[in-house]
């Protein structure tokens, strides 16, 4: 009970600190990161490094507070910690500024393949549920694919045809109104995938309590 009493107090500070200042400021963020800019260059240093972070952070914090409070064991609980701290070290200090096509198309061919993996273990599992599992099930595969597909705007965007990182290219194509098409495009698949898996997670939620209590009774 101490341990998802303190699970809850952590998760509610990671998600005050995700609404208050990784969504929130994302609203004024670039207006006055430009003016700071504008009136003393590299004055925006510091605000930028505390924005940038904060999504991240916010995130483990979240999901450490959520781990505590489902009583996750302390080995795991630990993993989970160490895993978080060198994501955001790499997410902080690690940069390089090499054009490698190579890791890109790995990491597509890794994303492909995991769908792919999803999707068949999801038509051989479906077989098997029944009811309101049925639903989350589907929303499931809903989701997945929004995700993929979110991915290959991504793969548009930051390569061909948009060419994001490549702006010498990107000013030669002049595709900057098919840009923020697509950008939208890409956030609203991510905003499908994070709906559906949070509908789905919510379903499957109640239909544990709901057997947790049949079996108590």
């Amino acid at each position: 009970m101490k341990m998802q009493r303190l699970g809850a107090v952590i998760g509610v500070i990671g998600t005050i600190y995700l609404v208050a200042v990784a969504w929130t400021s994302s609203w004024w963020y670039v207006p006055v990161l430009f003016e700071l800019e504008r009136r003393a260059p590299q004055s925006g240093t510091t605000f930028n490094i505390i924005w940038a972070s904060s999504g991240v952070l916010g995130a483990i914090t979240v999901a450490l507070g959520a781990a505590a409070y489902s009583a996750v064991g302390r080995f795991r609980l630990l993993l989970l910690t160490a895993g978080g701290t060198l994501m955001v070290a790499w997410l902080g200090f690690w940069s390089t500024s090499s054009r490698n096509a190579v890791v890109f198309g790995v990491g597509g061919g890794v994303i492909l393949l995991c769908f792919l993996v999803s999707s068949l273990d999801w038509a051989d599992t479906r077989r098997h549920l029944n009811g309101p599992t049925k639903t989350a099930s589907d929303l499931r595969l809903a989701a997945h694919v929004s995700f993929f597909i979110a991915a290959w705007g991504l793969c548009g965007l930051l390569g061909a045809p948009m060419f994001a990182l490549r702006p010498e290219l990107a000013k030669v194509q002049q595709t900057t109104s098919a840009e923020w098409s697509l950008a939208i495009k890409v956030l609203v698949c991510l905003m499908l995938g994070w709906g559906f898996t949070a509908v789905a997670q919510r379903i499957e939620r109640r239909e544990t309590k709901s057997a947790a209590q049949d079996r108590l009774r």
